[in-house]
């Protein structure tokens, strides 16, 4: 592992604000899955956090860096994993088909306890949409002028 950041304001500043650490998981099996719902209080335009500063206390479920990688919620390519991920972590996959579980879409939408504004969004983009992440991504890059190639 390389040099572990000492403060907050160092682990703020790996961040990329890709925004897939906030997508809500499901364990099936052994195996630890990114689901297409967001945490209700993503902003999904800009990967960023709504109650940034206070989200252990108002959502209480928000994972903290020490328990985010014990739950394997920081995707393969997050900023974190080089110098922060305990040896052997196993990241949750991105890669499963939903298009089966969407005849199911609001049991599922219901396991997550996902907002209806949420629901709304989701259904309309389909099963094989990209995750919403991908796109506010590419706008932050495009703004910061990292745009991918």
């Amino acid at each position: 592992m390389s040099d572990i950041p000492s403060t907050s304001s160092e682990h703020e500043a790996l961040c990329n604000h890709c925004g897939k650490c906030c997508y809500q998981k499901i364990v099936i099996g052994r195996t630890v899955y990114s689901t297409p719902f967001p945490c209700k209080y993503l902003d999904v335009a800009s990967n960023q956090c709504t109650i940034y500063e206070r989200r252990h206390e108002i959502y209480p479920d928000c994972l903290s860096m020490e328990s985010g990688f014990k739950h394997s919620a920081f995707p393969s390519d997050c900023t974190y994993i080089p110098s922060m991920a305990p040896k052997n972590y196993k990241p949750p996959r991105e890669d499963r088909d939903w298009s089966a579980e969407w005849k199911d879409f609001d049991n599922f939408a219901d396991d997550l306890d996902a907002p209806p504004d949420l629901r709304d969004m989701i259904r309309a983009r389909g099963p094989r949409a990209a995750p919403l992440h991908i796109e506010a991504f590419a706008r932050i890059q495009a703004q910061s002028g990292n745009a991918l190639t």
